[in-house]
């Protein structure tokens, strides 16, 4: 909306030529985010970790959470009560519907449930754990009503994922036993809230049951735009509303956020993925979009609609430069600010292999800083971020913005209004020496007065190379789960069974095709599986939508008659890979369209003539068509009229028939195909000639 704004006070001046006496208007282009991404990345306010998180709170009124990607949280007591030597408990974990759960944890260790109750010898079958998941029409848990009156059927928490835990009351030698002179301390791994994916919107342009105005039809993920998108709209969130997000951009930025990568230690991860908890209460929603952006090395922007829309982090060649004709002033320094200059830095992240808690990356280090990188390097908390790899990958895009650059703060005339929604432009002063590529940091500033018209932006040099990352050299030495090194190596089997059909899809005035596979099912229950086709001649491979409980996946419109290779692969929890499958081939062609009759628009008649005018059918087979005329409503006496009538797809054609004696006459139509085939009979219609 400031961009509305600030485009309509441009339009108001140039129109009413009031300038000298308007009040000077100064507006910011651009989502509010706090300090300068850089700046805030650094040194901005401490955020609370993961391990915050896992610790049950004790609040008389606690603050919500919310949740995204895959997180292991605690939560807030809500109820706590014993009788008759019984404990009932209830931890609401966060709210919004949640996922599957992927673990239960009683004091940090984790536990198997079965019909709710655990599993494991020395809880004695005296712990139950019950768990609701925060649906819109979820029920109270029956097994703590019926044992405490205190809480009722009423108390449903609707919205609201929660778990229930019961400890019966034990024989006094098995007391040490069961709960080690403490109350249990309950945790759950799983993943959290479902987003809307309109790439799985078969009415947004996708291929799938998503429906953007029925939460029933989400599902889980943790790709970074498809969860900033959420946090933007959500009333829990910024709030700005799921109509005021340009989804046709977030789901462009979704395939890329979702493109592989290969870490150091061979594993293929997604690009960028976000796990991510905040309080509703205590967090700044300003922060919390921070947080998110550079945990993709995201960049964001209003659209003239006023809709969101973003970029996640990857380097585009700028189509606007900036040259000295459009600076009306500046300040340039190389290199940043004395108190914000490093030598290296360890980015803090969230490690799943040690209970998904915040861990140090390898040392980032400077190349143009002449000081030992591992003396003191800046910790830089990017707790958002779910992978070494996507860590090391953010610290290395900012470590170089730290370095020898260009820092510039600029007021352009008003051609830079031309880097509104744009992440890049290139500078080419002479004044200073500079032809470089910068980034647009922290949006743009529009100044409207009497004595000055003006655009305002901070700049910072950047290189493509700065998104380049070749992790078996950058990457570093990520952390070891703890005794890794004496265990077997984890080897996930490859699916088998692999095959593939062809989908006929209709798209409008022709038909499309779409490729299905599926695959046997393995042997274990907790595997994801991705699947990716190109054409076998070569190109970009491209990932299909999947759906893990059917074993299936589709892709979306391919080209008919073109031969692709499809291959699949499994993922555990942990984003351990298999192998990809051997490729199997399919040469998909689109059902061809049925032709249909013509269709008769207008019988004009006239003295001893008659106009029609026919509609030629749409399909691609057309070759040709035929009008015929008859004195009564039987076709077998009708003649052709006139020679075969030729035109473009769905073109109305008019055909005088003249010398026609006075009363009723009848006309049918029919269209013929190239190859010699003919569509229905069309008619008769009738017309009268005086």
């Amino acid at each position: 909306m400031p961009q509305a704004l600030a485009l309509a006070i441009v339009t108001a001046v140039g129109a009413t030529g009031v300038a000298a006496t308007l009040i000077t208007v100064a507006v910011n282009i651009a989502l509010a985010l706090g300090l300068s991404l850089l700046t805030n990345l650094l040194f901005g306010p401490k955020r609370p970790k993961p391990t915050d998180g896992q610790q049950i709170i004790r609040q008389a009124v606690g603050s919500r959470k919310r949740h995204y990607g895959i997180v292991h949280s605690a939560g807030q007591l809500s109820f706590l009560e014993s009788s008759g030597g019984r404990l009932g408990m209830t931890l609401t974990l966060g709210t919004g519907e949640e996922a599957e759960i992927l673990q239960h944890r009683i004091n940090d260790k984790a536990v198997t449930v079965s019909g709710g109750t655990v599993t494991q010898s020395s809880f004695r079958g005296a712990v139950h754990i019950y768990t609701r998941q925060g649906t819109d029409d979820q029920t109270a848990v029956s097994q703590l009503t019926a044992r405490f009156p205190q809480w009722t059927s009423a108390h449903r928490q609707r919205g609201c994922a929660l778990a229930v835990i019961i400890c019966d009351p034990v024989k006094q030698k098995y007391f040490s036993e069961v709960y080690s002179g403490q109350m249990p301390a309950y945790s759950q791994v799983r993943k959290a809230v479902k987003l809307y994916d309109p790439r799985k919107d078969s009415t947004a342009g996708g291929s799938g049951a998503h429906r953007l105005n029925n939460k029933a039809t989400w599902e889980w993920s943790d790709n970074g735009p498809l969860v900033i998108a959420d946090y933007v709209a959500h009333p829990d969130g910024y709030g700005l509303g799921y109509d005021n997000i340009n989804w046709a951009n977030i789901a462009a930025e979704a395939d890329i956020a979702d493109q592989a990568v290969t870490t150091v230690t061979d594993e293929t991860i997604a690009r960028w993925r976000l796990w991510a908890s905040y309080s509703l209460a205590d967090d700044e929603r300003r922060q919390i979009l921070t947080d998110m952006m550079k945990a993709v090395d995201g960049f964001c922007w209003q659209g003239p609609d006023f809709k969101f829309n973003l970029m996640v982090g990857r380097f585009e060649e700028p189509d606007i430069t900036i040259t000295d004709d459009h600076i009306k002033a500046m300040t340039a320094t190389l290199g940043p600010q004395a108190q914000q200059r490093v030598s290296a830095l360890k980015m803090l992240y969230t490690e799943a292999a040690i209970g998904y808690r915040e861990q140090e990356s390898a040392t980032i280090d400077d190349p143009d800083s002449p000081a030992d990188p591992n003396t003191s390097p800046q910790a830089v908390q990017l707790y958002y971020a779910p992978h070494h790899n996507q860590a090391v990958r953010v610290g290395k895009i900012n470590i170089a913005r730290l370095g020898n650059r260009w820092h510039i703060e600029a007021t352009l005339n008003l051609f830079g209004l031309n880097l509104l929604g744009r992440r890049f432009c290139r500078l080419d002063l002479a004044q200073l020496g500079v032809d470089a590529i910068f980034a647009i940091e922290g949006g743009v500033k529009l100044t409207i007065g009497p004595e000055e018209t003006s655009v305002s932006v901070s700049l910072i040099e950047v290189r493509a190379s700065d998104w380049d990352f070749d992790a078996a050299t950058e990457e570093g030495v990520p952390p070891i789960a703890p005794d890794a090194g004496t265990e077997t190596p984890i080897v996930i089997p490859e699916p088998t069974g692999l095959t593939l059909s062809a989908v006929p899809i209709a798209l409008g005035e022709s038909n499309g095709v779409a490729i299905e596979a599926s695959w046997d099912a393995g042997d274990r229950d907790d595997l994801v599986y991705q699947v990716q086709y190109r054409p076998s001649s070569g190109g970009t491979w491209v990932m299909m939508t999947v759906d893990d409980d059917a074993l299936t996946a589709r892709s979306g419109v391919v080209d008919s008659g073109t031969e692709y290779e499809v291959q699949v692969r499994a993922l555990t929890i942990g984003y351990r890979a298999s192998l990809w499958s051997d490729s199997e081939t399919i040469t998909p062609s689109a059902a061809a369209m049925a032709l249909s009759a013509p269709v008769f628009v207008e019988l004009i008649p006239g003295t001893g003539e008659a106009l029609i005018r026919l509609r030629l059918p749409t399909a691609p087979t057309l070759s040709f068509a035929r009008l015929y005329h008859g004195d009564s409503e039987d076709f077998g006496d009708a003649t052709q009229v006139g020679d075969d009538i030729v035109g473009g797809l769905g073109q109305v054609m008019d055909i005088e028939h003249t010398g026609l004696l006075s009363g009723a006459h009848y006309y049918w139509a029919r269209a013929y195909e190239t190859g010699g085939g003919w569509s229905a009979l069309a008619g008769p219609e009738a017309v009268t000639i005086d």
